[in-house]
């Protein structure tokens, strides 16, 4: 969430708790008023309304009910939320699904008492958003063409009208997919509606009174809707980020193909050779997708959010605490360890399957040994690294909470056996390689019925096995959804190159970003495990691949830009999330970029004259500035002598 949109809502926020205490004084005599209906939660697999004749008719109502995101017998809150006419409020909405060239006939009933409805998105599309606005106690009707196919949804606020992204908690849960099938081509496909309710009582402070549900199609893990697919199956998925946060979603052990992408009112699809392949999306608010993918590897896997505040175990705790309701102290990672935006995966092996998959004998064994700093202990830098690859070993750098990188070969399998050497456990997740489940680092979910991923506890180690089957820019991080771990070290880059190729440190740079603590505000931003990073030198005409991760704890939109006198320079990226980019995307263009937490991307370089250039990353009011020294090139050196 940027400064801007905090401010934005902070504002209305006042001006509709202005309302809500008029509101509240007027029904205080209303002793006898009933109970509020119990919200239901759905998965988006069945179309409401009627479809008749190429006519969907459907009666909504908005209505107040108790949401239940957690467990259905876990505790409840009140929130608004749209209902079909005649049955429970839902969260999501009622779905809208119809073929093209459906023509749709909605009327929407606004039944609260003190608050006019703002409605969105019940129009043909492509279209412009235009709000409708409803009285309280009156109907609206609405009649128009489905439009062209694509993956779209409708929305609402109440008291005031405010963008998408600026909605109060109370109205966050106010949307419902929209769908438009092309005739003749429904698929099989899983939508699934992000949602997320906030409540402020310090206003832009996260450490005292502020309150987040994070859910899929109104629920919170470990409760989501748990997905089961067949080995060799094609799976597609449209995702609807209606929520007022931003969201990168990551896929662990396979990649996605991004086949759509828009918005409540747009949808742009892409052609098969114009894909990108990915394993993290940036998905900012309001915005939409339609992915397909197949998965590598039987096991179980989760598709999720990588913005730690919104997976975290903190999350399942959030109903309770903002009903005032006793809040039970649990062990550290029951449910996984995770609570938010999770949805779990089966991928069910091959019916000839019977045993565990064997890898070949490994080409090559590491050693990650993960031990507290033996460092100043004022100091922030606490987890050290060290890396032996035979008699090569590198540790994390003096001054620097960035672990070594890790260098593998396509093809090349390859042992990895990570020892515990801290005071609590531990799990490191591979992000964005493609491996057997049990090695992927997610503790007590990994791996199948046969054996399960277990935590690396204090004073024992883990052997990961993997075969990279692509080349490409990837992440090594703690999985054990510690902060603490997270924001002191936990992390490097891993690289894997093609076979016989030797990793080239003059011409092959890493930037990896960070943050040294959790607080999204004031925790310094770091480039390559530093709040003040060494400077580096090009040297003219010489190609250079710029590789770029983000680990940052929270940051939903880092901005880096290589400059030279304050002006973006030239460059061409090539790779994201570890996979090549198609052509249409390989093209010159200014070297800025905004990624979020758990992308990486790659780009050439190629620095036509001498000069100083400098690397800006930035979030909100943060800065960290890589100062870059451009030499004269090797051939001209060469030439003058």
């Amino acid at each position: 969430m940027s400064e801007r949109q905090a401010t934005s809502r902070y504002w209305r926020g006042c001006l509709v708790l202005v309302w809500l205490t008029a509101a509240a004084a007027a029904g205080a005599a209303a002793s006898d008023a009933p109970e509020i209906p119990r919200i239901i939660t759905h998965d988006n697999t069945e179309a409401s309304g009627k479809l008749e004749d190429g006519v969907l008719t459907l009666r909504l109502e908005i209505r107040e009910g108790e949401w239940h995101p957690d467990a259905d017998d876990g505790p409840g809150m009140p929130v608004f939320a749209f209902a079909e006419e005649g049955k429970n409020p839902s969260i999501p909405g009622p779905m809208i699904r119809v073929p093209q060239g459906t023509r749709i006939k909605v009327s929407l009933k606004n039944t609260l008492v003190f608050f006019p409805v703002f409605l969105h998105g019940l129009n043909q599309r492509p279209g412009k958003d235009e709000a409708i606005k409803i009285a309280p106690g009156v109907t609206q009707e609405v009649t128009f063409l489905a439009g062209e196919p694509g993956t779209y949804y409708y929305w609402a606020n109440t008291g005031a009208d405010v963008p998408v992204d600026s909605r109060q908690g109370w109205d966050t849960q106010l949307d419902g997919a929209f769908i438009v099938d092309a005739p003749g081509t429904r698929n099989e496909d899983r939508v699934m509606i992000i949602g997320l309710w906030y409540a402020w009582v310090v206003p832009f402070d996260f450490n005292r009174g502020y309150h987040q549900f994070l859910t899929i199609n109104g629920k919170s893990w470990p409760h989501t809707t748990r997905l089961s697919y067949e080995m060799g199956e094609t799976i597609h998925w449209r995702v609807i980020n209606a929520s007022v946060g931003v969201h990168p979603m990551h896929l662990h052990g396979s990649y996605f193909q991004v086949e759509s992408s828009g918005d409540a009112e747009v949808d742009t699809g892409y052609a098969e050779g114009d894909r990108r392949s990915v394993v993290t999306e940036l998905m900012p608010e309001g915005h939409t997708m339609a992915v397909s993918w197949k998965p590598s590897h039987a096991g179980n896997w989760i598709f999720h959010c990588h913005l730690a505040d919104h997976f975290g175990e903190d999350n399942a705790r959030q109903v309770s605490e903002v009903m005032g309701l006793p809040v039970e102290k649990t062990e550290h990672h029951q449910g996984m360890g995770m609570a938010g935006l999770v949805v779990g995966i089966q991928i069910k092996p091959a019916s000839s399957a019977s045993a565990i998959p064997a890898l070949g004998a490994p080409a090559r064994k590491l050693e990650l040994v993960v031990a507290r700093s033996t460092g100043e202990p004022e100091t922030r830098h606490q987890i050290e690294l060290s890396l032996s690859d035979g008699n090569n070993v590198s540790n994390t750098a003096a001054g620097s909470e960035l672990g070594p990188t890790i260098v593998l070969h396509r093809d090349e399998t390859t042992e990895i056996t990570v020892v515990n050497r801290l005071t609590t456990p531990t799990a490191i997740h591979w992000h964005g390689i493609e491996l057997e489940s049990y090695y992927d680092g997610v503790v007590d979910l990994g791996g199948d019925s046969r054996q399960v991923t277990p935590r690396i506890e204090p004073g024992t180690s883990f052997v990961a096995r993997m075969t990279p089957p692509r080349a490409g820019t990837f992440i090594y991080h703690t999985h054990w959804h510690d902060m603490d771990q997270l924001t002191k070290g936990l992390y490097g880059a891993l690289i894997v190159l093609e076979p016989g190729e030797k990793y080239d440190a003059e011409h092959d740079r890493v930037f990896v970003v960070s943050r040294g603590g959790a607080d999204i505000f004031y925790s310094p931003m770091l480039v390559n495990g530093m709040e003040r990073p060494l400077g580096s030198e090009l040297r003219a005409g010489e190609r250079y691949r710029l590789r770029f991760i983000n680990i940052t704890p929270a940051d939903d939109g880092t901005q880096i830009v290589l400059a030279a006198a304050g002006k973006a320079v030239v460059w061409t990226p090539v790779a994201k999330d570890g996979a090549e980019l198609p052509m249409r995307y390989r093209k010159d263009c200014e070297a800025k970029l905004k990624f979020g937490a758990g992308e990486t991307y790659d780009f050439v370089f190629r620095p036509e004259k001498m000069g100083k250039l400098e690397l800006q990353t930035s979030f909100i009011e943060l800065h960290t500035n890589v100062p870059i020294t451009v030499l004269e090139g090797k051939e001209a050196v060469a030439e003058r002598r």
